[in-house]
């Protein structure tokens, strides 16, 4: 009788099982680290500065772009046409 052997899947172009599950559990506590800082911190300073989620949304998005936060704020106020009472510069 002949004995089959069993070929090993390559993994050369596809990651491992474990691998994806370990990145997916890292993606959930890690965040974006921009020169002002890390988003969790720019992102609770916005909202105690009265920002709408949309508004924070439309920063993040322009900071993931390359935008410093003082440009990416004043360029979604000018977009959206709004931004909080009473807000400062924030540079």
């Amino acid at each position: 009788m002949a004995t089959t052997r069993s070929r090993r899947a390559s993994r050369r172009f596809l990651p491992s099982v474990q691998a994806a599950a370990n990145s997916d559990r890292q993606s959930l506590f890690t965040s974006a680290v921009f020169a002002e800082g890390g988003w969790h911190a720019i992102r609770s300073d916005l909202e105690m500065r009265g920002w709408s989620h949309a508004h924070i949304e439309q920063i993040h998005t322009q900071m993931r772009q390359g935008w410093p936060l003082t440009l990416a704020v004043r360029q979604v106020a000018m977009r959206m046409g709004t931004c909080p009472m009473r807000s400062r510069c924030l540079g």
